[in-house]
């Protein structure tokens, strides 16, 4: 069984992106917890210093933390980059990949924004620089809406499975199925 770790920024408060919205990621994360009774851990970030507060409590306890294999971004983005509030709030996933203190080792990371994967060579810079076990995300500017849809199928599809590489696979059951949305939003994984 998967479990996941979520951090969602606060939509309604995103002062410097003009697309705000009220999207809540915890009701859909409750949805899969309590159909596969899989632990969700969901919190919210509103900056770097958030980020980094509870990427460092979650290694330093791996123990407890190390049965949770998906890390979940709920966020804007932008060109190889996800947006927090405040002075500095964007952060590319180079220096994410360098503050993560071994956060994202073996892990499936899912960035669930608009074109955080768009630069393939950074995403996987990203996953050899972290030890990510598989990156995926979104290459476009993607609808909240359609993003969350295919977002709950890809996690679907991932408590089925135990082998992640199927999902690089083109012809997977998953690709087929969710074909034409996943070539809408750009879907990546590497």
């Amino acid at each position: 069984m998967h479990n996941i770790i979520c951090f969602e920024t606060e939509w309604l408060y995103n002062s410097h992106k003009g697309n705000q919205f009220n999207l809540e990621t915890k009701l859909l994360l409750d949805c899969l917890s309590n159909f596969y009774n899989c632990n969700i851990v969901h919190r919210h970030i509103l900056s770097r210093e958030n980020l980094q507060y509870y990427m460092d409590y979650f290694t330093k306890d791996k123990r407890k933390f190390n049965k949770y294999d998906i890390v979940y971004f709920s966020s804007h983005g932008w060109n190889h980059t996800l947006s927090l509030e405040g002075e500095n709030g964007d952060i590319d996933l180079i220096e994410l990949a360098d503050i993560n203190k071994d956060f994202f080792a073996n892990k499936i990371v899912h960035f669930s924004s608009c074109r955080t994967l768009a630069n393939e060579n950074l995403a996987l810079r990203f996953k050899e620089q972290t030890g990510a076990k598989l990156v995926t995300g979104y290459r476009s500017s993607v609808d909240a809406m359609k993003s969350a849809i295919a977002d709950i199928a890809y996690f679907n599809e991932l408590m089925h499975i135990k082998n992640t590489g199927i999902i690089l696979n083109e012809t997977s059951k998953f690709r087929k199925t969710y074909k034409s949305l996943l070539e809408e939003l750009k879907f990546i994984a590497v």
